[in-house]
């Protein structure tokens, strides 16, 4: 049966060769396409479920609660593992460990920067960390030891076991190597190629030893049978049991491996992630395997008849419709597997750009059964679904009028196809709509006016030598030409670094908790910034000891209820602070957050430095900054980046969502364009002698063409007025997530509405003057 569905796909195959062709092309676009987004989803769906007991590994969060409202985070106290470990039952492994933290490594003449952080001993029990050198008991349990990855093993020391080695961390520590792992994978939330000991951080950063201070993370393995719901209840005030202050903190777990999927939270509760976008794309991965169908539907039924005779002849000599829906739906299933072979050859072809579009590192393994079952399930799936119709459709003729020649096409089949036209476009100017939102978003937050100047600020690490003499540095770095000004903080101004709600003023009531954000700054960082003084001034060596003043935004000061709070005199952490300046609004985090309460406060303490530059060889003063760096830090490479530089970065992942809806778009485009083009072929073919009737009785071409075109615009239309309202409900949920978007204006719809009735145009009018040019003798001479 198979080798006669064969011969027979083929004559149609020899029969159709234009609509098998654009078939082809539109499935194997389609499929291909789909297939990238679902591996792109499996690779979203696996990412952190390597581990060996992913089901028992859980993120130790807090709720905290600052009057009415609910800010959860990872942050945790610094001595909450060992407390949990001994006092809960529940938890098997528990261990802290800090952000990643890029330190110098040194070995002979070798003297690179490397990324890691420091833990708690727990932390090798608790991931699946394959240790290949070392005892994995004894990692991180004494001071100044550290391991390393087999990455860095070779790099250093040119051998995988230097297990007993020294090595020179930040100039002046001596560690010695205790191990050597292997690397997280791709898909791992952790990124790291070093641990150092956690108890060695914890003696440099006293504070993070307090019930109240939170800073490192918490992560832990559970005991397997854990109610993890009971567990929440008996944990919920640990730390406020702890605190000797009033606290503040709900205490709970969260899944570890749901955590980068659905780690977004309100007030609260769980509200999504990158979960949202991992289903908005498989939809997309939908839509684009349906507008191929729809290309195959509508082109396998509007030549159904010259198809009408064949199946006339094969119902007459006795089959059935049965028989003629599985020839059908083989002939389907034979153009769905030779498109699924020009598919992944497209896939093989444009792996590497996606993946460098993504920040991914898919790989494809044809052994693998999963991969299989895509490429394999997106085949079938797809075979059926587009020959189904056709199939369903073709073998409803009746023989008897087939033969006569009487078939004539129904007003509802005409109908359906227009539907599925309109259905098709529809699906297409929603994908154009949410480009152009996205991509509008997007540049709306790289021109938004953040309140303060990103442009021509670089900024670099405050380490080595240069931490110590700061003052010099920076003294001698003002003095170059080009530099306007020089400062550091503690502070990135890219996110949260540092809060407190530690901070009393007149009127306060009783159980008010608000959180400020705490900005360690050294003299000159608002005029370097650009930050706009409106009252008061800021930190200045003219007056002294400025470490009981601070100076807070124009947020700060709303929320303390201060009209005028220059001179006022606050409480923080209990002691008098002189507020001595007031400065605008400026957004210190991404945009989906309103700008939070804040305050500078004068310190020592700065681990980021910030340099103004304006010159007209902007090159020639950052070398002149860099052989200044190399003069106090001559073993540390000089890692400089540029503000607006980072802030880009901080949207690079809707950057990088805007990229892939774009494109999908594009092939959305192209895959709908090309069924326009083979239903136009055909109209413009079955209206060969109506057109030829009209160029002798004294029709134009260009009257021609409108008149061909008139109807497949009319569909492109109606698809139109479908898409909109879905469009602006779909893309008015997206904006919603940022606090701060330039709203969907109304030329984003008639924008798109033109573009798809253009290319609609365009895709038409292009078999209709080839057809309206034909001598109307060629097509009238059969009469």
């Amino acid at each position: 049966m198979f080798k006669n569905y064969l011969k027979t796909a083929f004559r149609s195959f020899k029969r159709h060769k234009s609509s098998f062709l654009i078939n082809v092309i539109g499935l194997s676009i389609g499929m291909a396409c789909s297939i990238l987004i679902l591996l792109w989803v499996l690779d979203e769906l696996n990412y952190d479920r390597f581990h060996a007991d992913t089901d028992r590994m859980y993120q130790v969060m807090e709720h905290q609660r600052y009057s009415g409202d609910i800010m959860t985070t990872h942050s945790t106290p610094g001595i909450l593992a060992p407390a949990l470990k001994e006092e809960v039952p529940e938890f098997e492994h528990v261990a802290t460990y800090t952000w990643n933290i890029e330190y110098l490594f040194t070995k002979g003449e070798k003297s690179l920067k490397e990324t890691g952080l420091y833990a708690r001993p727990d932390f090798f029990h608790i991931l699946n960390i394959n240790v290949l050198h070392g005892n994995k008991d004894e990692l991180i349990n004494s001071p100044k030891s550290v391991a390393i990855s087999k990455e860095l093993a070779e790099k250093y020391f040119n051998t995988e076991n230097p297990v007993g080695e020294s090595i020179t961390i930040n100039g002046t520590e001596v560690h010695t190597i205790t191990g050597v792992f292997e690397k997280l994978p791709e898909n791992s939330s952790f990124q790291f190629s070093y641990v150092l000991p956690f108890e060695d951080w914890l003696q440099n950063n006293e504070w993070a030893t307090r019930w109240g201070n939170n800073g490192p993370r918490t992560i832990a393995k559970l005991y397997p049978g854990v109610d993890v719901a009971a567990l929440n209840s008996k944990i919920k005030d640990f730390i406020k049991q702890k605190d000797e202050d009033d606290s503040n903190v709900d205490l709970f777990v969260f899944p570890f491996a749901d955590l980068y999927l659905y780690g977004q939270f309100e007030d609260g509760a769980q509200t999504g992630g990158r979960i949202d976008y991992v289903r908005l794309f498989t939809i997309v991965a939908i839509f684009i395997l349906l507008i191929a169908c729809i290309n195959f539907m509508n082109l396998s039924t509007a030549k159904a008849t010259k198809r009408a005779k064949e199946v006339g002849i094969r119902k007459s000599i006795g089959a059935s419709q049965g028989s003629l829906i599985g020839q059908f739906i083989g002939e389907s299933m034979i153009i769905t597997f030779f498109s699924l072979l020009v598919s992944v050859f497209l896939v093989e072809l444009s792996l590497p750009i996606f993946n460098d579009l993504t920040d991914k590192a898919i790989d494809i393994t044809y052994s693998d059964p999963t991969l299989l079952l895509i490429f394999l399930g997106t085949a079938l799936v797809t075979g059926f679904i587009a020959g189904s119709y056709p199939a369903f459709y073709l073998s409803s003729f009746e023989a008897v009028k087939t033969l006569k020649g009487n078939l004539k096409i129904s007003g509802s089949e005409a109908f359906a196809r227009k539907g599925l036209v309109v259905f098709q476009f529809s699906l297409s100017v929603i994908l154009i709509i949410s480009t152009i939102v996205v991509y509008q978003q997007i540049q709306f937050t790289q021109t938004k006016n953040l309140g303060y100047k990103k442009e021509n600020l670089i900024t670099f690490p405050v380490e080595g030598d240069i931490y110590d003499k700061w003052d010099t540095f920076k003294a001698q770095v003002k003095d170059i030409p080009g530099v306007v000004n020089a400062s550091r903080s503690s502070s990135s101004f890219m996110g949260r670094n540092s809060n407190t709600s530690g901070l009393e003023w007149p009127g306060k009531l009783p159980d008010t908790h608000i959180l400020f954000e705490n900005v360690s700054a050294d003299f000159g960082l608002i005029e370097t910034m650009g930050f706009e003084l409106i009252a008061g001034r800021s930190h200045s060596e003219e007056f002294g000891a400025d470490t009981a003043r601070i100076v807070i935004n124009e947020t700060a000061a709303n929320v303390m209820g201060l009209e005028n709070p220059v001179g006022q005199v606050i409480q923080l952490w209990e002691e008098d602070t002189e507020i001595i300046g007031l400065v605008r609004d400026f957004h210190f985090q991404n945009l989906r957050y309103e700008v939070e309460p804040l305050f500078f406060r004068l310190t020592d303490f700065g681990w980021a430095a910030y340099v103004r530059v304006e010159s007209d060889n902007i090159r020639e003063t950052l070398a002149q900054i860099e052989t200044k760096y190399k003069e106090f830090n001559p073993t540390y490479p000089f890692a400089y980046e540029f503000m607006d530089e980072q802030y880009a970065a901080l949207y690079r992942g809707e950057q990088r969502i805007g990229d892939l809806a774009k494109y999908f778009s594009i092939f959305a485009i192209i895959i709908s364009c090309l069924g326009l083009f083979g239903l136009s072929a055909f109209t413009a073919e079955q209206r060969a002698k109506e057109i030829g009737v009209r160029k002798v009785l004294g029709a134009s071409v260009q009257n021609l063409v409108l008149h061909l075109t008139k109807d497949f615009t009319k569909l492109v239309l109606i698809a139109i007025v479908i898409a909109l309202p879905i469009s602006w409900w779909m893309m008015d949920q997206w904006l919603s997530d940022f606090a701060y978007n330039p709203g969907l204006n109304w030329w984003i719809f008639a924008a798109s509405g033109f573009l798809a009735v253009l290319i609609a145009w365009l895709t038409v009018s292009w078999q209709s003057i080839k057809a309206a040019l034909v001598n109307p003798v060629q097509s009238l001479k059969s009469e």
